[in-house]
């Protein structure tokens, strides 16, 4: 059973190898799976509920953090890149 974790792993490892290459790919790819996951719970939940709007306000309210939590990572990941090219541009013109 081990055996066959490991092997998913390294397969799993192998073809997201790309992807995690490039920090600001994998967060903004990140980013709009949590916002359509958002979005589809909050219409899954509006469908479910019928008339009644509470559900669909504490869904909403409950699983926010998350998005913002994927937004701040991407605001980061962008904010230190161009802190680096900016560093390195200042670098290279002196």
């Amino acid at each position: 059973m081990k055996t066959i974790f490991r092997s998913a792993k390294e397969g799993a490892t192998y073809l997201l190898a790309p992807i995690t290459a490039r920090p600001l790919l994998a967060r903004s790819l990140q980013l709009l799976l949590v916002l359509c996951a958002y979005g589809a719970g909050v219409l899954v939940v509006e469908r479910v509920s019928g008339d009644a709007r509470v559900p669909v306000i504490l869904f909403a309210v409950y699983f926010l953090p998350a998005v913002l939590r994927s937004w701040l990572l991407f605001y980061w990941c962008v904010r230190d890149e161009v802190k680096a090219l900016m560093a390195n541009h200042r670098h290279t013109a002196s």
